[in-house]
Order: structure tokens, then C-alpha cells, then sequence
């Protein structure tokens, strides 16, 4: 009888050691690491304003990592948002002191969210998080969809001889 009452304990306990390593959250070990000099790099491309050297030489030179490629696409849309944004808010003409001053500070707003959103960026690459904006990632998924659904198109046609 102790025999039996044994082996069930075992059981058990082999039945909540599963249990429990279904509930627990992933071990950074599992997570895809970046090499250090890649990281680097991402972390100057998502500099705010003087990132835009280092982006452009990313996407320029073909031994960038597909990775770097992304964080630099982001980091230039991210710039060229803010910089189209601002230089529309410069040409506003303005008359009177109160319209001056809220075009003053629609452009402070302006910077300081590009700023924040550039560390913001670069803090989940320091939590080894994703870099997307969502406008550019469900334009990338979406054509790359399209890319997909064409290519298996093509190789399913026959040829007509």
C-alpha cells in the first residue's frame, strides 16, 4: 500500500511541477538577443533629430541586419513626421499675439512628443521589445500579404503549352 500511495505522490507532484511551469512567463533566455554592436547601432538611429546620419547609412549599406533595417525605416518616418509637422507650423502666417503664441506652442508640443516617442522607442529596445509604429507595421503586414498571395498564385498557374 505505501508502494502505491508513493508512486501517486510522485505523480502528483510531477502533475503540479507541469502545472505550474505552464503559468509561468517567459525566461529572457527565450527571447531573441540582439548582437551588442547591432544594438548599439539602433539605439543612434532612434536618436532624436541626429539619428537620421545613422538611419540612412543603415538602409544605404547591405550588411545592415534586418533588424537595424527596421528600427532606422522607423526612425526616418518618425523624423520626417516631425519635421514636415514643424515646418508646416513655421509657415503659418501669424497676426495677432494670440495665435502666434499658440503656434508657438502647438510646435513645443510637437517636439517634445517626437522627443518622448524617441525614448519611449529606446526603452523597449532596452526591454528587447518590438520597434513599430502601427501605420508603418500594418503597411509592412498588409503588403507583404499581398507579396505572399501573389507568389503562391504564380507557382500554382500552369503553364499554358
Amino acid at each position: 500500500m505505501s508502494c502505491l500511495d508513493q508512486r501517486s505522490s510522485n505523480q502528483d507532484k510531477i502533475m503540479k511541477k507541469s502545472m505550474k511551469s505552464d503559468r509561468q512567463m517567459a525566461t529572457p533566455e527565450n527571447i531573441s538577443r540582439d548582437s551588442t554592436k547591432e544594438r548599439i547601432e539602433m539605439f543612434f538611429c532612434l536618436m532624436p533629430v541626429f539619428g537620421l546620419i545613422p538611419s540612412a547609412i543603415a538602409l544605404v549599406r547591405q550588411r545592415s541586419s534586418r533588424k537595424v533595417r527596421d528600427v532606422s525605416q522607423v526612425a526616418i518616418a518618425l523624423m520626417l513626421t516631425w519635421a514636415i509637422a514643424y515646418g508646416t507650423m513655421g509657415g503659418v502666417p501669424t497676426e495677432g499675439e494670440t495665435l502666434q503664441v499658440t503656434a508657438e506652442l502647438i510646435k513645443a508640443t510637437l517636439s517634445s512628443g517626437y522627443f518622448g516617442i524617441c525614448i519611449y522607442l529606446m526603452y523597449r529596445l532596452y526591454r528587447h521589445q518590438a520597434i513599430a509604429l502601427p501605420w508603418i507595421k500594418d503597411n509592412l503586414e498588409s503588403n507583404n500579404l499581398d507579396s505572399n498571395k501573389k507568389r503562391a498564385a504564380k507557382r500554382n498557374q500552369t503553364p499554358d503549352n
